[in-house]
């Protein structure tokens, strides 16, 4: 059988954004705007990122890097975070157990994009003689969305907590039972979910930046189409660290 002369990625030159890296993103949801794309997937056909390379352009503190993967849709259908829901509980009309509960939205708009993570509610107490409940859910409506993911917390677990969510195609809901419809999920992460996390090393001012190897990140990772990888540091840096993501479309 003849060999396969064929390229792996159809697309040649394909190779990742190449971003200097020196303002520290504070966040573990990678939609800050110190969070740089580094690797688009072919919007039609998708990709595959080997490894993200980082160089060193000087004199630095010793940071860590974090990498996020993109869904694809960036937020682009919401310019805001959806506001805060109000919950009204009752005792009866549902099997919603005795407790403190706290709720947050996520929208969800045309292809399955998702907004970031709403605030939390106020906590909304269920107080029930026959020890079982109901909360009827409210919000506002978020331009743009054709469904809602309502995460709700346990009772005597923290706000930022929620595990589980219901879902509704309006900007209510009416919980009559403590079990989520949805899958086992973390609001925390909206459209952006961390992947990994890299330490990058203390350079200092009397090293020559070429001593340092640069340092690869393997990922050997199929990204569906559209998919995008973000890169953003814990710290800032002085000189910056050059990113690169490796790898090409199909």
């Amino acid at each position: 059988m003849a060999a396969n002369t064929a390229p792996i990625f159809s697309i040649a030159g394909d190779i990742g954004n190449s971003m200097l890296l020196t303002t520290a993103a504070a966040d573990y949801t990678g939609v800050a705007t110190n969070n740089k794309q580094i690797f688009q997937a072919n919007p039609t056909n998708g990709g595959f990122i080997q490894k993200i390379r980082f160089k060193a352009r000087g004199a630095n503190v010793a940071t860590v890097a974090r990498i996020y993967i993109n869904r694809g849709f960036e937020n682009s259908n919401f310019a805001t975070a959806p506001a805060a829901p109000t919950g009204t509980p009752s005792g009866t009309g549902g099997t919603v157990l005795p407790g403190q509960y706290f709720a947050t939205i996520v929208a969800i708009g045309p292809g399955g994009s998702q907004s970031v993570v709403g605030t939390y509610s106020a906590a909304v107490t269920v107080v029930s003689a026959t020890a079982i409940g109901s909360i009827a859910w409210a919000w506002t409506v978020v331009p743009g969305a054709v469904s809602y993911r309502i995460y709700v917390t346990y009772p005597g677990t923290p706000t930022g907590t929620a595990q589980n969510y219901f879902e509704s195609v309006t900007n209510s809901y009416s919980q009559t039972t403590g079990t989520a419809t949805g899958i086992a999920d973390d609001p925390q992460t909206g459209n952006q979910f961390l992947y990994g996390e890299v330490s990058l090393p203390l350079i200092s001012a009397a090293s020559a930046t070429a001593a340092f190897s640069d340092i690869d990140y393997p990922m050997n990772l199929a990204l569906p189409a559209g998919y995008c990888v973000y890169v953003g540091l814990g710290t800032t840096v002085a000189a910056g660290w050059q990113v690169t993501g490796i790898g090409g479309s199909y």
